[in-house]
């Protein structure tokens, strides 16, 4: 009897010890989202001036979003992502089941791109460069994602999220520029 007993004691030890450490991983969680939120402030921006091996980032202008400045071989790269003034509206159901309407702003890409020396773009990007590739309503989506994928000796290669806010339903790019100032879009697969 004894054995059973003890047999119990520790399975039931064993149990609140698991619940416990759940306990204590969740509060870690919480601890750590709500000090993140607590930093963050609304419309924070990030300037980023990137020549190999030199990086550096501080808070600039309330509408521009990120700005990037990059090197390499003999392309220069500058871009920076503003907000636009209109809002993409879109639809969550809240965990009580009532349907909410929440606004994003729209962003774009202001893409100044030299080689050797020369211009070869100098162009704002918005979704809407890529809504052959779409064949949705764009209103609904929201340039989210632009970044530099790869430079080469001869061409820039970007990688471009065009997204529903919120969601998993995105569209995804390769973006190339040529050092002759051509450009080849290319879809990535939908998962």
């Amino acid at each position: 009897m004894t054995l059973a007993l003890a047999n119990g004691i520790y399975l039931y030890l064993k149990t609140k010890i698991k619940q416990i450490k759940k306990l204590l991983l969740l509060l870690f969680v919480l601890i750590f989202v709500s000090y993140s939120c607590k930093n963050k402030t609304e419309n924070h921006i990030v300037e980023q001036k990137k020549t190999i091996g030199n990086e550096k980032s501080k808070i600039i202008s309330k509408n521009i979003i990120f700005k990037k400045d990059s090197t390499k071989g003999s392309f220069e790269i500058l871009y920076k992502i503003t907000t636009k003034k209109d809002s993409i509206s879109y639809q969550f159901f809240e965990d009580n089941g009532k349907k909410e309407t929440s606004y994003v702003k729209d962003n774009q890409i202001d893409l100044l791109i030299k080689y050797k020396k020369q211009i070869i773009l100098n162009n704002t990007i918005t979704k809407e460069k890529f809504k052959n590739f779409i064949n949705e309503n764009l209103d609904n989506y929201q340039l989210a994602i632009f970044n530099i994928n790869e430079i080469s000796n001869s061409s820039c290669n970007f990688f471009i999220n065009i997204c529903v806010p919120d969601s998993d339903n995105c569209f995804t790019f390769n973006y190339t520029i040529f050092s002759d100032g051509s450009e080849k879009i290319i879809e990535l697969e939908r998962n």
